[in-house]
């Protein structure tokens, strides 16, 4: 077997990714100005990196002894604590926002609902005007979670059987898929509400098998470090990567389309394959590996409690300070949930589910 090598400047990258759509939500919930108006673009480098990683770490185990059962149960044990926390927060937070402004929000039973099925990482599809018809009213960010959930699934159930060239097939067509459900919206942010989910589909579709064929074309081949330039270390490629994320916005919806589906079909596998050539990312890449899930996963929460409070009775701080205050909160929390909770959490999981294999066998 190879000797795994662990790709530290993607997990930086990822965490630098997953604060940018922090930023990007500031701008949502009216915190801040549009200040990386493509980040929702991190929905797809999260998905190529999502498919270099799984087959990184799976592939070679999934054709020999390891079974989907125990590949389903260990991505089981990876994403749900959090996720559960996340829908739970959101979920609080809806029913404190009907009983003081019902007029604002679902009925309560559709809000019951959305609480039931999100809390399961699985998409709310009747949601009402108030939440926009989003699959994840409780926490909107979850709705990458649940695709990119269902494609390791589907990859572990099939994909590594399957040659690279019918992966370059799917990714071929998932690819003219999102180029044109983006020109014809004018924008790549699809996927998160029920009448975008097929685009939403077609994005992982195209972003996650892409990460697969990475791994198995450039993934622990000692040549790849060949690739590696003295004038290309994990800080440039962190800062092309933000760049591609703020680019500002086109005067035409046809411009700005044409950027999204460029950074989604070239541009982001291309700094994945620069993250690849990279060494270690030093002590602050760690924290942003580290910081990257749970911050995504949490932020929107605190973001929509925040602009909630300045809404009402924090309405005298100046935005920038609220701002500010929301996005430490979200990093501070995420942190704290992360080390005292997930970590504690899927240990013990882990700890169980072995225990139950040994009594079974």
């Amino acid at each position: 077997m190879r000797t795994r090598r662990r790709y530290e400047t993607l997990d930086a990258l990822r965490g630098v990714a997953a604060l940018a759509v922090v930023v990007f939500h500031l701008g949502q919930v009216r915190l801040a100005q549009d200040l990386v108006p493509h980040a929702y673009l991190a929905v797809d480098f999260f998905f190529v990196l999502s498919g270099f990683v799984i087959a990184h770490a799976y592939e070679e185990a999934l054709r020999g002894s390891l079974s989907f059962e125990s590949f389903a149960l260990r991505r089981a044990i990876r994403l749900y604590p959090l996720a559960i926390l996340g829908a739970a927060t959101g979920f609080v937070l809806l029913i404190l926002k009907w009983h003081s402004f019902p007029e604002k929000v679902d009925p309560l039973q559709r809000i019951l609902m959305s609480g039931l099925l999100n809390g399961l990482l699985l998409p709310t599809p009747f949601g009402g005007e108030a939440s926009r018809h989003e699959l994840f009213p409780c926490n909107g960010p979850l709705w990458t979670l649940f695709f990119e959930l269902a494609a390791n699934l589907a990859w572990a159930a099939w994909g590594p059987r399957l040659r690279t060239r019918t992966l370059l097939i799917v990714v071929f067509i998932a690819g003219l898929a999102i180029a044109a459900l983006a020109w014809k919206a004018g924008t790549a942010n699809l996927g998160f509400d029920v009448a975008t989910a097929p685009a939403g589909a077609a994005r992982v579709c195209f972003s996650f098998p892409l990460g697969v064929v990475l791994f198995r074309l450039l993934g622990d081949r000692a040549w790849i470090s060949r690739l590696r330039s003295d004038w290309i270390g994990p800080a440039i490629v962190g800062i092309l990567l933000l760049g591609i994320l703020a680019m500002p916005r086109a005067a035409s919806s046809s411009a700005f389309a044409a950027w999204d589906i460029a950074s989604i079909l070239f541009l982001l596998p291309a700094l994945v394959v620069a993250g690849i050539a990279q060494g270690r990312s030093g002590h602050f890449g760690d924290f942003l590996g580290e910081l990257s899930y749970p911050v995504y996963v949490l932020h929107f929460p605190v973001l929509l409690l925040a602009s909630g409070l300045h809404q009402s009775a924090l309405a005298h701080v100046p935005v920038v300070a609220m701002a500010a205050a929301a996005t430490v909160a979200a990093i501070v929390g995420a942190l704290l949930a992360s080390r005292f909770y997930d970590l504690p959490v899927r240990g013990w999981l882990s700890h169980l589910s072995r225990r139950l294999v040994h009594h079974n066998s």
